[in-house]
């Protein structure tokens, strides 16, 4: 990659990947949370969001693809946080390896959504901060190049009596 490559310049392929890392760190304590603890406490999964969203921001994106990315990252890590927890709590308690764990709960998650659908407002909020916090980070970097390319913009200079560019210069 050059120094000129376009997503270094605005931070899509470094927020992409600080994104990842804070999705998985989030989920990792989420899921570490729930399996220790014993509950499913939903502002945790928001913090998953303003994990992601932090990560993303401290690359200083300009990118608009990266405030969805946010939300489908803090989205995904919440529930993957849920889906970790829960499955480790069931090894713990059943006494099965943790692939026969998985398995279990991977069949009985979409039924236990239906009967706590509480799960998935946490989540939506959890994807909300998220994407809030990179895309309030996009907006202000993006209007910050803006103003500094609308200030740099040479202005035709008005005392000239050459501000005409339709009518021939006469020749001196």
């Amino acid at each position: 990659m050059t120094d000129n490559d376009p997503h270094l310049a605005n931070g899509l392929l470094p927020g992409i990947l600080t994104g990842l890392l804070g999705t998985a760190v989030g989920a990792a304590a989420y899921g570490a949370l729930i399996a220790f603890s014993g509950y499913e406490i939903g502002f945790a999964a928001i913090g998953v969001g303003l994990l992601v969203g932090l990560a993303m921001i401290a690359v200083k994106p300009t990118s608009p693809v990266l405030p969805p990315l946010a939300a489908f990252f803090s989205l995904a890590g919440a529930a993957l946080g849920q889906i970790v927890g829960s499955t480790i709590a069931w090894a713990q308690v059943s006494g099965e390896d943790y692939g026969p764990a998985l398995a279990r709960v991977l069949d009985a998650f979409p039924e236990l959504l239906r009967q706590d659908p509480i799960s998935l407002l946490f989540w939506v909020v959890a994807a909300y901060a998220g994407f809030s916090f990179v895309n309030r980070r996009v907006k202000a970097a993006r209007e910050a190049h803006d103003a500094r390319a609308a200030s740099s913009v040479s202005q035709p200079d008005e005392a000239s009596d050459h501000t005409n560019y339709f009518e021939p210069r006469k020749q001196p």
